[in-house]
């Protein structure tokens, strides 16, 4: 037959509950894990946006290499165009000048519509994180 033990004495003991030794390494790995997860959201994000750009770059890329060979053939006609009623060299400097105006007019244009911005989601957490911390260890309202 099988002993009957009471809940009481079924419980563990004082000895063998966690204490606050226990609680209080459990809290400091939390808090580690916590900030690591923290400082990992910023790479990832960073990692995000490079992803990103390198797909755009790509394609980017595949076009200027187009786009180059359009006008390689645009400036032979340009200057061919030309050349009927100028002299070959004063045609082709004509173009050149007129290409150079475009390049540095895109060029131009181009640069102006570049965004940086940093890891906004990583900036927003830390922000929360720092006021979540201010009222919890300051023990007051943090707005």
């Amino acid at each position: 037959m099988r002993a009957w033990k009471s809940p009481v004495l079924a419980s563990r003991s004082v000895y063998e509950r966690p204490g606050y030794r226990t609680l209080l390494g459990r809290i400091r790995a939390n808090v580690g894990t916590y900030i690591r997860k923290q400082l990992e959201l910023p790479r990832q994000e960073i990692a995000e946006i490079i992803q990103a750009n390198l797909r755009a770059a790509k394609w980017l890329g595949i076009a200027a290499g187009l786009g180059l060979l359009a006008l390689f053939s645009l400036v032979l006609l340009f200057i061919a165009v030309i050349a009927i009623w100028l002299p070959l060299p004063l045609a082709a400097l004509i173009v050149m000048l007129l290409l150079a105006g475009g390049a540095g007019f895109t060029g131009y244009r181009g640069v102006k519509a570049i965004e940086i911005h940093g890891p906004e989601r990583t900036i927003t957490s830390m922000k929360e994180t720092v006021r979540w911390a201010k009222a919890r260890l300051l023990g007051r309202n943090a707005s």
